[in-house]
């Protein structure tokens, strides 16, 4: 360890330190005053408060459960369950204080899409909040009789969809806004890389059927950033992260985040601050010549996970909220129609 970095370790340390000397007493001889002596110096450490929760609780309640029920080509209609989570974007022609709030998850939850990458028939599409402001976990339905209208990255290989959403006054949600985004120049920018800490929260399967939405939260490392494309979760060659992470059946769509602790060009980062790093989009599985595959995560089909799932850079995200043709055309139509509304 650099001696710099041991003497500014020790500097910020010392102020939270008491010491305390501690005495014990020797035997003596008879008629003799016992003899005191000095004891170890005991370090006792105060930590500092708290004044926000833990990072893996704050995330918990910004993941969503997206439900939706879907006819396959055969006629059978089953229900299918993924992650999502809110994203705030300020177009500069709001108010400061206002936002446009979109719910995002993988372009396979949001079509339904089958085993071929078909879309199916989608009869109702809904999720449930994880925090509002009485402490339950509503139901929102997005479409009681088809789907929600999602918006779609032009690029097919990006597993990503977008719906905007507007919300009851009386929930609160956790939502990420755009400046916590890590985008793919920041890796350079903040000397960060493979074997950095990353942490999802998402939707558990297994206590499916609970009145209060209860998300699971995982952690891992980045195991690889590729410099030539990959083989996404919808079938086509395209850019994606790749983490040591174990998902599973429902965890599609999942918001993954990654720490920013060690050596930075700014100075040491002493503990971890988190930034957004993208959406889980489902995992490689060994088949049954221990071949890799990949999987998406919404039907849960019982496979030998491999533990290294595939996640779809924050670039994409941002880009498709900011700069996507259908989700800038449909503020568009907003502000027209308030222009509309002010001249009444």
């Amino acid at each position: 360890m650099p001696h710099s970095f041991v003497v500014l370790f020790l500097l910020i340390l010392m102020p939270a330190l008491n010491v305390c000397n501690a005495q014990t007493t020797t035997t003596s001889a008879p008629g003799q005053a016992p003899q005191q002596k000095q004891g170890p110096r005991i370090l006792t450490w105060t930590p500092p408060e708290q004044t926000n929760p833990p990072f893996g609780s704050q995330i918990r309640k910004a993941v969503s459960e997206i439900r939706a029920s879907c006819k396959n080509k055969d006629g059978k209609v089953d229900t299918y369950a993924g992650t999502g989570f809110i994203v705030v974007y300020h177009d500069p022609r709001l108010p400061a204080e206002q936002s446009f709030r979109y719910l995002v998850t993988n372009r396979h939850v949001a079509e339904c899409l089958d085993d071929e990458l078909k879309p199916m028939d989608v009869l109702a599409m809904s999720f449930q909040m994880t925090n509002t402001a009485n402490g339950q976990t509503p139901t929102i339905v997005l479409n009681a009789h088809g789907n929600a209208r999602w918006f779609l990255p032009d690029d097919d290989s990006v597993d990503l969809a977008v719906t905007p959403i507007t919300l009851p006054t009386d929930i609160n949600p956790v939502v990420i806004p755009m400046d916590l985004f890590f985008d793919q120049s920041d890796f350079k920018a903040q000397n960060i890389g493979e074997g950095a800490k990353i942490v999802f929260s998402g939707y558990f399967v297994q206590l499916e059927g609970s009145s209060k939405l209860q998300p699971l939260v995982r952690e891992g490392v980045l195991s690889m950033i590729p410099d030539t494309q990959l083989t996404t979760t919808l079938k086509k060659p395209g850019r994606i992260y790749l983490g040591e992470v174990h998902v599973f059946g429902g965890n599609s769509g999942s918001p993954v985040f990654i720490s920013t602790y060690g050596i930075r060009p700014n100075g040491p980062m002493l503990d971890d601050e988190f930034r957004f790093l993208g959406v889980v989009s489902g995992y490689y599985y060994e088949d049954s010549e221990l071949r890799l595959q990949i999987a998406e995560t919404v039907t849960g089909t019982q496979r030998a996970n491999s533990g290294i799932s595939m996640i779809v850079p924050a670039d994409f995200v941002k880009d498709l909220i900011v700069n996507g043709k259908g989700v800038v055309a449909d503020r568009d139509v907003y502000f027209k129609m308030q222009a509309v509304q002010a001249k009444k």
